[in-house]
């Protein structure tokens, strides 16, 4: 820099010296700290959704039964599980839970020569050879399926394809694992039970061998159910991961400040409506939608027991202006669609179990001592897992039109033992308009 301030006045480089020198020290200074918050305000910029979106989903991901992968798994492997599950006559996702079981749905022989579906009775009597630990192609996999199922079938002859019978379908799980000869109650079996709710958590499971082991897994039936509601709502999802769950928590806290908004409050052992009204369950006299259909999966519902455990008040809270065909499927039932938003409350009494997947899709069962109920296709969950009262919010939808539009409702009749129209249990008031 000599050469240069000698070729310059000298009056010049000692006005540079005094006036400019100070100046650019000064806002260097100014620059560095402007630098060092714009920097510091981007990444909270950048970090903050990341934060929301990371804790949103760590949020959602608790509430799933089945794992994201094992969700994956079912989607990928439901056609051929049902395929096989109609040649042996057993319920549709019979098979996938006898994998998910044994194997957590891993297409991995593990290392007791018993394969992914569990099959120590048949390779320690010789019946089939180990199998070899190790992974397994597609055609290994779809055989070995296919031998679990068969002595599902084996062991438990009475169950069919159409089956929907909780206590045969649990006594046939419990027969799977504990031999056919086997006296136990299912509902306290921790192979088939354990998860299912409160009062069946980390259960003890005797194993064939005479080892105990408490179990932190999903017993059987739980997995039954959260697969039939996974599959019963098969398609893409609304939105990718990271977007998916802020998206479904925000919604949640709107429907529960909505429910606020409306009145609805717990009085005594019911709710009560904005205009002080009693959500209460009618009588079986009282009028419906129509007398019961008695077709195809359809059972005609008991009508003497408990008046209060039945479900006898509509599971939207505004009267739905459309409705679809009597269905049957894994949830036989009916859809039910109002022309905007609507709240979803409880139609009876009962125990709440929520289930959730991947996809944004949230099933809502309740059971009490002679009915159960499901509620699929919800936007949003309002009511925690435990006891519910007749009336109180549960849920919302989004209305005709909008995504999440209406429920599909299903009713089973503990008593006699099969689904039963759904419709015949709406009041004639909040039936849908007949076109």
């Amino acid at each position: 820099m000599a050469w240069l301030t000698g070729l310059l006045p000298g009056w010049f480089v000692e006005w540079i010296r005094v006036y400019v020198v100070p100046f650019l020290k000064v806002q260097v200074r100014v620059m560095a700290r402007a630098l060092l918050t714009g920097m510091t305000d981007t990444l909270l910029f950048l970090s903050l959704p990341i934060a929301i979106s990371l804790g949103s989903q760590s949020v959602w991901n608790a509430r799933y039964e089945l794992s994201m992968a094992q969700q994956a798994q079912i989607e990928r492997w439901s056609s051929v599980a049902q395929l096989i599950a109609y040649r042996e006559d057993v319920p549709p996702v019979v098979p996938l839970v006898l994998w998910y079981k044994e194997n957590s749905l891993s297409e991995e022989n593990p290392n007791n020569c018993e394969g992914i579906m569990g099959l120590y009775t048949a390779v320690s009597t010789g019946a089939l050879p180990c199998f070899p630990p190790g992974p397994q192609t597609p055609w290994e996999v779809i055989r070995q399926l296919q031998l679990g199922t068969h002595v599902f079938k084996t062991y438990c002859p009475e169950i069919t394809y159409t089956t929907t019978d909780p206590k045969l379908i649990k006594q046939c799980y419990l027969y799977y694992n504990a031999g056919p000869r086997s006296r136990m109650n299912p509902d306290a079996s921790a192979y088939v039970m354990n998860g299912y709710d409160a009062l069946h958590q980390n259960m003890v499971l005797t194993d064939i061998q005479g080892r105990q082991h408490r179990l932190t897994a999903l017993g059987a039936w739980p997995v039954h159910l959260a697969i039939q509601a996974q599959l019963a709502q098969r398609g893409e999802p609304a939105a990718a991961p990271i977007l998916l769950a802020p998206a479904m928590l925000l919604q949640e806290l709107f429907d529960k400040v909505w429910t606020l908004r409306e009145g609805l409050h717990k009085k005594g052992d019911h709710a009560t409506t904005p205009n002080g009204g009693s959500i209460v369950p009618a009588p079986p006299s009282s009028p419906t939608c129509r007398a019961p259909v008695v077709q195809d999966c359809f059972i005609a519902p008991h009508t003497d027991g408990d008046v209060t455990l039945r479900p006898n008040i509509s599971p939207l809270f505004i009267a739905p202006s459309k409705q679809g065909e009597l269905m049957c499927g894994l949830f036989p039932g009916i859809d039910l669609i109002p022309d905007k938003a609507s709240l979803v409350v409880a139609p009876m009494p009962g125990q709440l179990i929520r289930y959730t997947d991947g996809n944004g899709n949230l099933t809502v069962q309740i059971e009490n001592e002679e009915w159960t109920v499901w509620i699929i296709g919800l936007r949003s969950y309002t009511a925690a897992e435990g006891a519910v009262t007749t009336g109180a919010p549960i849920g919302a939808v989004s209305g005709a039109g909008n995504y999440k539009p209406g429920i599909h409702y299903a009713v089973y009749d503990k008593v006699n033992a099969g689904f039963v129209d759904a419709l015949s249990f709406v009041p004639a008031d909040m039936c849908p308009p007949i076109y």
